[in-house]
């Protein structure tokens, strides 16, 4: 247990040394923002960031420990490593709300406690509420960590989940582009913590020196890192109103130095390509001692975050709608193309869909394969996007298009299994009959989580049932929306009501929204009917085994079971 030790020890020397460091040089950071208000002492004053810095390091720790465990295949580090790095995770969590609590109140801990306020800060506030979720869900971490030693993943992807919730908490929360900021803050946070995690895990509980399980790592690095860079910039752009705030502002210099980390870190990364995983095959001493520097870069980086997240940013000039938290011009057919507002979970989910075509298909078809995805994009991050939540005409075709029409096209291009019968029943129905017969239409709008749900929920759902064959059910389903849509209630009343501050927008169009939802909905069928194998030199062996399969194509299901055998 020596390495983890020293290598925590590292990690956490350097950030506290850098986090220390900006806010020394930062001026005095116990004074009231406004004078005469009371202030919450130097003890939470220092103690809140540094806690942060605590819990952030006690996620990366245990989200390495399960990355470890499924590269690795190590069960023995779910037994001894992934219980005390979460029950950390959950302390400092429950740690932050206090501190947290002290500084929203502007009193020491204790006084902030006697005030009573504790429950409603946890309950109704967004920084409380965000902090509390991640105390829950590490706690459960900790508790399935004894019950699921066989499937680390699903742990995993519960410690990234856990990861983000702050992020609707802190400045990007109150940026004037809300759901820009917040959503490429949610990536910044995921990548990060699978990045910084995965080799802390790889560098902590590597006994051996296991080429394979290094370079999947290193491929999800590259991912990470081009995701965290990505994401930091376009996040750094919302909050910075104009470019000179780079410079002349104490927000943009630790951007700056951010950034300068970032790119110190991309050589690394470099160097473990070229020289150290090579090496492993003999010796693993190049990699451990590189990863150490690299790891103690790591945490005088998430230090400057940190200090970062604790810096107020400069104060923006841009015009925005209060509801939509951005300025949405004047509908014109031109905008729709030459508008667009790029959200970096959507444009993640693209380039993972043509990773994945690139990786496990055959490529018979990419025509069709990037025709899907790039109205996938224009849909949800074009002119499509930009005017969905202003208008409810468009919002319907937004939804029509990921809805239906991708998921035909991309099912064209690519079948890689054949779901089930009763999953393809549940896709095919309660997805769109959920979405305009609940308040799930407007949640989507006014929450940005929702939405993205929805619009990935949507897309995946059709797509699965047209994999499954059950085409003319989907049929059925848009018909009996698109009617519902033309004779029933108005959708989403109240979060349209909130938008009478755009005074040229249009009202009562729904039913022009369900009649193109019909017809996009019409020729999305049609598509899907159209079965790849008509088309000769166009069909994927995967595609020809599920068609021979088919009973309904005259096929045996028996052949289904002597290609697995084979």
């Amino acid at each position: 247990m020596r390495r983890p030790v020293v290598v925590c020890a590292l990690a956490l020397a350097a950030g506290l040394g850098v986090l220390v460091l900006v806010q020394s040089l930062g001026g005095p950071r116990d004074l009231p923002a406004i004078r005469g208000l009371p202030s919450p002492g130097a003890f939470t004053t220092w103690g809140l960031p540094v806690m942060r810095l605590v819990h952030d390091l006690c996620a990366v720790g245990t989200v390495g420990s399960l990355l470890a465990a499924v590269l690795l295949k190590d069960r023995d580090i779910l037994a001894r490593a992934v219980p005390r790095w979460a029950l950390a995770w959950a302390g400092s969590a429950a740690a932050t709300v206090l501190l947290t609590l002290s500084d929203f109140v502007g009193a020491p801990v204790p006084e902030a406690l006697r005030s009573g306020m504790l429950s409603t800060f946890v309950l109704y506030v967004p920084q409380g509420l965000a902090f509390l979720v991640v105390y829950v869900l590490a706690l459960a971490i900790t508790l399935f960590s004894f019950f699921l030693r066989d499937r680390p993943w699903v742990l995993l992807v519960a410690a990234v989940l856990a990861v983000l919730p702050p992020a609707y908490a802190g400045h990007s929360a109150s940026a004037v582009d809300h759901d820009f900021a917040v959503s490429s803050l949610l990536v910044h946070l995921a990548g990060v913590t699978l990045w910084v995690g995965g080799l802390f895990g790889l560098v902590a509980f590597m006994r051996a020196a296991p080429v394979r399980a290094v370079e999947r790592f290193s491929a999800l690095a590259l991912w990470c890192y081009v995701a965290v860079a990505l994401s930091g910039l376009l996040n750094a752009s919302v909050r910075l109103a104009r470019l000179e705030f780079l410079w002349t502002s104490e927000y943009g210099i630790l951007v700056l130095l951010k950034l300068a980390a970032v790119v110190a870190l991309g050589w690394f990364g470099v160097r473990h390509r070229t020289r150290t995983i090579a090496a492993l095959t003999t010796t693993k001493a190049p990699f451990l001692k590189l990863a150490a520097g690299e790891l103690a870069l790591m945490g005088a980086t998430m230090g400057l975050a940190v200090a970062l997240s604790r810096t107020p940013p400069p104060p923006g000039d841009s015009p925005s709608h209060g509801a939509l938290g951005f300025y949405l011009p004047i509908m014109a057919p031109g905008r729709f193309l030459t508008e667009w507002r790029p959200d970096a979970i959507l444009v993640l989910a693209v380039a993972l869909a043509c990773a994945a075509y690139l990786r496990w298909s055959d490529r018979q078809r990419p025509v069709m394969w990037a025709t899907g995805l790039a109205l996938f994009a224009y849909a949800t991050v074009g002119g499509l996007g930009t005017y969905a939540r202003a208008l409810v005409s468009v919002q319907l075709i937004q939804w029509a298009i990921v809805g239906a029409l991708v998921p035909a096209l991309l099912a064209m291009a690519w079948r890689p299994w054949r779901p089930p019968a009763w999953l393809g029943l549940v896709t095919a129905t309660i997805p769109c009959l959920a979405l305009f017969t609940t308040p799930l239409f407007e949640l989507s709008q006014t929450v940005l989580a929702v939405r993205l749900v929805v619009l990935l929920g949507l897309a995946v759902a059709a797509y699965t049932t047209i994999c499954s064959g059950l085409w003319p059910l989907m049929a059925g389903t848009q018909a009996l929306v698109a009617l519902y849509l033309l004779y029933g209630p108005a959708q989403g009343a109240g979060w349209y009501a909130q938008l009478d501050d755009i005074a040229w927008l249009p009202t009562g169009d729904q039913w022009l929204g369900a009649l193109v939802y019909a017809a996009i909905a019409a020729v999305a069928v049609a598509t899907a009917r159209l079965s790849p194998k008509k088309e000769d030199g166009h069909v994927s062996s995967r595609d020809q085994t599920l068609d021979a399969a088919d009973p309904r194509a005259g096929g045996d299901p028996r052949d289904l079971v002597g290609d697995r055998g084979r």
